[in-house]
């Protein structure tokens, strides 16, 4: 074990994950530390969760040696969720390990994604030692094919352990990425117009009224009235809300919602007993191609 590894003891993982692909790298990461000997904590982000939880505080922070913050990208950043706790967060000097998670790997346009981020968490004092993107099947725009979406959940325990192989070794880990005026212009107007996207949603009769949206939401953006889900103006577009309903209630007709729905417990489902494809051949193609060199462990 090296002197750096002996110096932390108390890991605290702190994430948001919108459609359950992040929380099973949290969850990954939490049982490899405790498989290692070291404490941990985990945070989840999910606001429906906080209000139900008094455990879900920060108090006894001031004894953590890193922090590993886990998120989603949204437009090209960090969701919102995970600048709110960092702006009520008081950890100075603790080394943070920030990995980020896309469908499309470390490529244009999500190169630059952790940048925001990282900013914000210096000017609130905290040691960036290590930022690494990881991937999951997307939730959005373009479904990907079961046996890719199996390989990259089968990969979780391997990468997961080589993040810690290189935090508890002292392996800094820095990108220099930069956003672009391009995507920093997009990044603006979607995160801006993400608090109305649902707004536009459509609840058609199928809806029993059974608040299982409401009560889900992550950030509390959905309230019932009239056993009908009401939303307000805080929607940060993580679908959680279309996809988790029971009666196929929640329409939208914009183009980044799956059309058939996400679920990875599913996709385990239908591939169970099913021998997978190699990856250069269900994951061809150029716009696969940071996705191909994750799973070939070339990134």
């Amino acid at each position: 074990m090296s002197v750096y590894s002996e110096n932390i003891k108390m890991v605290k993982i702190v994430f948001f994950s919108g459609t359950g692909g992040v929380k099973r790298i949290a969850d990954a990461l939490k049982q490899e530390l405790l498989n290692r000997g070291l404490g941990v904590s985990l945070k989840d982000l999910d606001y429906s969760l906080l209000n139900k939880s008094n455990s879900q505080s920060d108090e006894g922070t001031t004894s953590v040696d890193l922090v590993i913050l886990l998120f989603p990208i949204h437009a090209f950043d960090a969701p919102d969720p995970i600048y709110k706790w960092i702006q009520h967060t008081h950890m100075e000097n603790t080394k943070v390990a920030v990995i980020s998670v896309s469908g499309g790997g470390e490529t244009w346009p999500n190169t630059g994604c952790r940048n925001n981020c990282c900013k914000a968490l210096e000017q609130k004092g905290f040691d960036i030692v290590y930022e690494r993107m990881m991937c999951m099947p997307s939730n959005w725009v373009s479904r990907i094919n079961d046996h890719v979406a199996m390989w990259l959940i089968s990969v979780i325990p391997k990468k997961v352990n080589r993040i810690l192989d290189d935090l508890l070794t002292a392996k800094t880990r820095r990108t220099k990425f930069k956003m672009g005026i391009l995507r920093s212009y997009i990044t603006k107007m979607e995160k801006r117009n993400s608090n109305l996207f649902a707004h536009k949603l459509i609840i058609d009769s199928t809806c029993t009224g059974c608040g299982l949206c409401a009560g889900h939401c992550p950030v509390n953006n959905i309230e019932m009235k009239d056993q009908k889900p009401l939303f307000n103006d805080r929607c940060i577009m993580c679908f959680r809300c279309i996809y988790d309903c029971s009666s196929n209630a929640i329409k939208s007709n914009n183009f980044m919602v799956l059309k058939n729905g996400y679920s990875l417990s599913k996709v385990e489902k239908r591939m169970q007993g099913i021998e997978l494809e190699p990856i250069e051949k269900c994951c061809k193609g150029f716009l696969w191609s940071a996705v191909r060199s994750y799973l070939l462990d070339k990134d």
